[in-house]
């Protein structure tokens, strides 16, 4: 992959550990009511950035 792409990858990588993290150490606990659509959104936005298209599953 060309470096770029390849910083883009980490970056968007970093960025849904963060997420995840964040959601399992509870860290958006009483910040975000509801939670499972600010990680949709979030996760969306961060496929999209790196090319990914397609509709989410569930």
């Amino acid at each position: 992959l060309p470096p770029p792409a390849v910083l883009a990858l980490v970056a968007a990588w970093a960025q849904l550990f963060g997420l995840i993290s964040f959601e399992l150490f509870g860290q958006f606990n009483r910040l975000v009511e509801e939670r499972e659509p600010l990680f949709r959104q979030a996760a969306g936005e961060l496929a999209r950035s790196v090319g990914l298209r397609g509709t989410p599953a569930g």
